[in-house]
């Protein structure tokens, strides 16, 4: 596909898919019923928001994190989650809107949710919040970053900037979804790297944003990434864990 046509497909999708934020009546997303009242979180019936399953701890998550790298290979400082989700769960629809269908309001809402967790739960400050970057032809394909919707929620409850141009995806990898953890770290090994030559950190603490964390391989990735250029720390969080 050329560029023009990229970018003629990304236009109609965009005409397509924004329209359905002002449909009435609405549908949740997780249970499909119709939402006739204003919610917590826009196309989540207030039922489903309520029954959210919630993601562990974050000692919890490190550990389960710990356990799929060696000691030295390990980057990740702290790790949280708004919710654990299942493969096959009706909550992975809420994921999948936002992560193929560009639901911008839901997602920054629940990176709102996301922000409040962390604010309660992890007693850090950040000087920048990080989403995983997706590769440039993936980007002209969807038009869109879910994480960095997610990390624009975060911020306006953190109150840090995000920054997208710290580090950047050099190769395109296929989907991990279907792959084993070793082959997941085989295949985002070297992915990142700092957005240019002369990108550099000065001792900064970073938090990073994705929108599912499962072995961590991806995200591990960004953090080494991150500490190569600079960075002291790097956290993270993720809208859900996988459970």
């Amino acid at each position: 596909m050329d560029s023009n046509t990229t970018k003629v497909f990304s236009f109609i999708k965009n005409i397509i898919i924004s329209p359905l934020d002002v449909l009435s009546p609405k549908h949740c997303f997780v249970c499909e019923k119709s939402i006739t009242a204003d919610t917590n979180v826009d196309f989540v019936c207030d039922e489903c928001y309520y029954n959210f399953p919630l993601a562990p701890a974050p000692d919890i998550i490190m550990n389960r994190l710990a356990e799929n790298f060696p000691p030295d290979d390990f980057a990740i400082s702290n790790a949280i989650a708004l919710f654990k989700v299942a493969q096959n769960s009706d909550y992975m629809k809420i994921i999948h809107s936002i992560k193929y269908y560009g639901f911008r309001r839901v997602g920054f809402q629940l990176g709102c949710e996301l922000g409040k967790l962390i604010k309660n739960q992890l007693d850090e400050s950040y000087d920048y919040i990080v989403p995983v970057p997706i590769h440039s032809a993936r980007f002209r394909e969807r038009g869109f970053n879910q994480a960095e919707i997610l990390a624009k929620g975060i911020a306006q409850i953190l109150n840090v900037n995000v920054h997208n141009k710290l580090i950047k995806r050099v190769r395109y990898t296929t989907t991990q979804t279907l792959l084993s953890g070793e082959e997941r770290k085989t295949n985002v090994m070297n992915v990142f790297s700092g957005y240019n030559k002369n990108t550099k950190l000065n001792n900064e603490q970073i938090l990073v944003v994705d929108d599912v964390l499962t072995t961590g391989s991806t995200i591990n990735e960004c953090a080494k990434t991150l500490l190569n250029i600079g960075a002291r720390r790097v956290d993270i969080a993720s809208l859900a864990v996988a459970g």
